[in-house]
C-alpha cells in the first residue's frame, strides 16, 4: 500500500453536476427504500472515473499495489454506502448514503479485496460515529487502513514469505488495525503473496549482487564492476518508485537487509 495523493485532481464537472443531482435525490426520499433505491441506482456514474482514479495510483490496486493477482480493479465505496454491518461487538448502523456519489469515498480496490469487505467499516470503541445528520466523518476513529491518509500505508509491511504484517514500529492499536485490514481485505491471498515473494526474492538477490561487486570492487576496481553497480542501485530505486507493483515489498526487504547498499537505496525514503 502506498500513499495515494489527490491532491490536483477532480473529476469531470459534468461527472460532478450529475453527482450533486443524485445526492440531491437521495436527500429528497421519504423512505429508506426510496433511499436506496437511488443510492445503488447509478453504479455506472462511479464506474465514469474509474480509469481516472486508476492513473493515480499508474494502474494499481490501492490497497494491494497489485495490478492483475488481485482480479479485476473497482471502484470501491471506502466508507459503505448501505447499511453498515454489525461487527466487533458493534450493532448494524445507517451506511454513509449521502456519500454514495462523493468521489473523494472512492478507492480503487482489486475484486478479490472489495468482495471481501463488503459493507464492513468498524470503529474503535468509543468512537463517534457519523450519521446523515452530523456528517461527522473527520472525528471517527476507524480500524481499516485508507491509502488516502498520509499516515496509514507505513504502517503495513511485509516479510519474505510476501507475508502482510504489522510494520515493527506499530502500536497496540495501529498492529490490529493492520491485522484486521489484511482479514477483511485478503490481502493474505495466494497469488498476492507469491507475487510478493518474487520481488522480495529479486529485491534481495540484487542486493547481495550489489554487496560482492562493491567488496571485490575494493579489492580490485573495474569500470565493468562499476557500472554493474550502478545499474543494480538503479533497478532497486525502480522497485521502490511509486509506480512499481508492490513497492512496499521492495522498500520492506531493503529494510531488512540493514547492508550499506540497502542503506544507500533507503536514504532518501
Amino acid at each position: 500500500m502506498r500513499y495515494i495523493p489527490r491532491d490536483g485532481y477532480e473529476p469531470p464537472k459534468e461527472w460532478r453536476d450529475k453527482a450533486t443531482d443524485l445526492t440531491t435525490e437521495a436527500y429528497a426520499a421519504k423512505a429508506d427504500p426510496d433511499r436506496k433505491e437511488v443510492v445503488n441506482r447509478k453504479p455506472s456514474h462511479w464506474g465514469q472515473i474509474k480509469d481516472e482514479l486508476l492513473a493515480l495510483s499508474n494502474g494499481k490496486c490501492w490497497f494491494s499495489e497489485a495490478r492483475d493477482v488481485y482480479s479485476h480493479p473497482e471502484v470501491e465505496h471506502f466508507r459503505p454506502k448501505n447499511l453498515v454491518a454489525k461487527n466487533l461487538g458493534s450493532d448494524e448502523r445507517e451506511g454513509y448514503w449521502w456519500l454514495a456519489y462523493s468521489w473523494e469515498n472512492y478507492r480503487i480496490c482489486g475484486n478479490v479485496g472489495n468482495r471481501k469487505k463488503g459493507n464492513f467499516f468498524p470503529l474503535r470503541d468509543g468512537s463517534i460515529s457519523a450519521t446523515s445528520v452530523s456528517k461527522n466523518i473527520d472525528d471517527e476513529i476507524y480500524y481499516l487502513l485508507d491509502p488516502c491518509d498520509e499516515d496509514d500505508p507505513a504502517l503495513l509491511s511485509f516479510d519474505m514469505e510476501g507475508k502482510a504484517i504489522p510494520s515493527d514500529h506499530c502500536g497496540e492499536w495501529d498492529s490490529k488495525r493492520v491485522e484486521l485490514t489484511v482479514e477483511r481485505l485478503k490481502l493474505y491471498h495466494g497469488p498476492l503473496e507469491e507475487a510478493r515473494r518474487e520481488v522480495w526474492n529479486i529485491c534481495d538477490r540484487l542486493i547481495n549482487e550489489c554487496e560482492n561487486l562493491a567488496a571485490g570492487f575494493q579489492a580490485n576496481p573495474s569500470a565493468t564492476k562499476r557500472q554493474r553497480i550502478k545499474d543494480i542501485r538503479k533497478e532497486l530505486r525502480n522497485m521502490i518508485a511509486f509506480k512499481a507493483e508492490f513497492s512496499r515489498v521492495a522498500i520492506a526487504c531493503l529494510k531488512n537487509s540493514e547492508t550499506p547498499t540497502a542503506r544507500k537505496i533507503l536514504l532518501p525514503l
